[in-house]
């Protein structure tokens, strides 16, 4: 009978998890320390030497059941202080604080994997929506191969998947509507360095105004997220316009063009290929042009060419320029080059 309802109560402190993990807690220090007092007390009068410290030492290997034997039990009164506090007590709250601890653990674990916790992260990269597998795991695949993000933490956001498919270092995720602002919060948007909002069905033409809502979900709970978005369709343009997104990426209208390009040119789609990929040759890179900046572009690409560097546009405003001779340095412009590392617009002046 009084094992019966020992489990009967274990199962009800672990429906109500904290409260029983705290009133377990109690039980089990209580039995520690009660069992101390007994052991000082008493035997202190056999062994002058027992501190209480000892005595604490005593109670913790006696209720995890180890017993190293360094000490022990002399006199009456000790003995009974450990078979009430010890063997009736603290055996029996040992092991269902021990069975709270894993199920705790493991409970946390599954809830992690599914999506469903919120993640402790900061700075990291938030992909939201999963299409496919394949499409993600390149995206996650090229962040990590900058160098400035190597290691990065990324949180994927979906209610497509019930899990991660896969298992990557830093790569966590959470499940819910990439239109309800209590998913980003789960997501630590707030502390999130900068989102990529990608379609959620390529073959869905809805999906152009499911992913502008999202970037607008995003951009209203924080307005200093870097926020990039998958356009399938040059017409939806104006759906992510209407919102607050940095860059807009139609993979489609640069595959075609690269398709006709690739005609009359051979070779131009590959050299695209790795001037856009992380991992390997030399990366295309942006850097913010200094306040003041004085001199020509034209005369900076010729001379960066012996240090590897390749100046190949110049972005002002909305616009993509790629004819250097013709502008000068003005504020807000960003240079666009191609080169195996990151530089500051000061270390590009500074190897001319």
């Amino acid at each position: 009978m009084v094992l019966l309802r020992l489990i009967r109560f274990g199962r009800r402190l672990r429906a109500r998890r904290s409260l029983g993990f705290c009133l377990v807690a109690c039980v089990m220090a209580f039995s520690i320390l009660g069992n101390a007092v007994c052991f000082y007390v008493f035997d202190r009068s056999v062994n002058p030497d027992v501190t209480f410290g000892d005595a604490v030492w005593y109670s913790v290997i006696s209720v995890t059941t180890i017993g190293y034997g360094d000490f022990s039990a002399q006199t009456l009164g000790a003995r009974l202080g450990t078979v009430v506090f010890i063997v009736i007590v603290g055996l029996s709250s040992f092991s269902v604080f021990l069975g709270m601890v894993i199920d705790g653990v493991s409970s946390r674990v599954s809830k992690g994997k599914r999506g469903i916790l919120r993640i402790m992260a900061q700075d990291h990269v938030l992909i939201v929506n999963f299409p496919r597998e394949a499409r993600v795991r390149q995206i996650i695949e090229e962040i990590r191969s900058d160098p400035e993000h190597h290691g990065v933490e990324i949180v994927v956001i979906s209610d497509q998947i019930t899990e991660l498919p896969f298992l990557i270092d830093n790569v966590l995720f959470v499940r819910g509507s990439p239109h309800d602002p209590e998913t980003y919060k789960r997501a630590m948007a707030k502390k999130a360095r900068m989102a990529i909002v990608l379609s959620r069905d390529y073959s869905d033409p809805n999906s152009d105004a499911v992913a502008a809502a999202a970037v607008s979900v995003i951009a209203s709970i924080e307005d200093q997220i870097h926020i990039v978005a998958e356009c399938l369709d040059d017409a939806h343009r104006s759906l992510f316009k209407s919102v607050r997104c940095d860059a807009i990426v139609s993979g489609f209208s640069i595959a075609g063009n690269l398709l006709a390009q690739e005609i009359h040119d051979p070779g131009i789609s590959r050299m695209i290929e790795v001037l856009t990929s992380n991992r390997e040759g030399a990366t295309l890179f942006s850097t913010k042009v200094a306040d003041g900046a004085t001199g020509g572009y034209s005369d900076l690409a010729m001379r960066l060419l012996d240090h590897g560097v390749n100046l190949i546009a110049v972005n002002r405003a909305n616009e993509s320029l790629t004819d250097l001779a013709s502008i000068q340095p003005a504020s807000g412009d960003s240079v666009i080059y191609a080169s195996r590392q990151r530089y500051t617009w000061q270390q590009l002046t500074a190897m001319t």
